[in-house]
């Protein structure tokens, strides 16, 4: 079993892999530690893989030091990997998009794939079909566009993220929903668009925490993958041992 973690900047998501299948997933906070020690002792672990935004807690980090196995922290490093990474400024790419890269070509293999991943920032990722990461866009999130035109103006407020209903907003609070919310859905069809327009054989793969809210209103046949980036990190993570 692989024991596939990543410390994100607010909580911890947490999967087990049995080779390349998913067994269960958590989301753990940083408060409750015991119980990622917990769910890694309930299973027969023999690797583990880390990707991480900030440093990893002390008391798991004394907790993988008694480990005899695999520990294997992503850091980029060409020959680790098992795409090939066609970007101009490789130690600026963040670990979720490569991982996302490495999982969509698993996925789906000798094909093109556009990945949009919906977090904190809407990002755009493409990898062909020759396992070549040529890169993509980053835009704010949907909870980013509602934050900012709260705190950027005197009089909107302060709203959570919902599916929206009626594209023309009928107060000031579903205004603010409508344009956030459809100007997202317009601004994933366009990249669609421009992608297949340049490439031949794409596919469309949705990931993040926020595409539940989107997946069901696009119009372009998209698969959704909640587990993308932890499937990217276990292939990476075998490609160690398999190389």
């Amino acid at each position: 079993m692989n024991l596939i973690i990543d410390f994100g900047n607010t909580q911890i998501k947490v999967g087990i892999f049995d080779k390349k299948t998913l067994k269960t997933f958590n989301y753990i906070s940083y408060d409750n530690l015991n119980q990622l020690i917990e769910i890694a002792n309930g299973f027969e672990i023999e690797k583990i893989g880390i990707t991480k935004v900030k440093e990893i807690p002390k008391k798991f980090q004394k907790y993988l030091d008694k480990k005899e196995i695999l520990i294997f922290l992503l850091k980029f490093n060409g020959s680790n990997l098992p795409i090939h990474i066609d970007y101009k400024t490789p130690l600026s790419l963040g670990n979720d998009r490569i991982c996302n890269a490495v999982a969509a070509n698993t996925i789906f293999p000798n094909k093109n794939v556009l990945i949009i991943d919906m977090g904190t920032c809407n990002k755009f990722d493409f990898i062909t079909k020759e396992k070549r990461y040529l890169g993509g866009s980053i835009s704010p999130g949907y909870k980013m566009r509602l934050d900012s035109m709260h705190h950027f103006t005197d009089q909107l407020p302060l709203l959570d993220p919902a599916i929206g209903t009626e594209i023309i907003g009928d107060s000031t609070s579903n205004s603010m929903i409508s344009g956030a919310y459809y100007g997202i859905i317009g601004e994933i069809n366009y990249f669609i668009e421009q992608y297949r327009s340049q490439f031949i054989d794409i596919e469309v793969v949705l990931t993040g925490g926020f595409s539940i809210y989107f997946e069901k209103v696009l119009k372009n046949h998209i698969f959704a993958d909640p587990y993308l980036t932890l499937r990217g990190l276990n292939e990476i993570l075998n490609f160690q041992v398999d190389k």
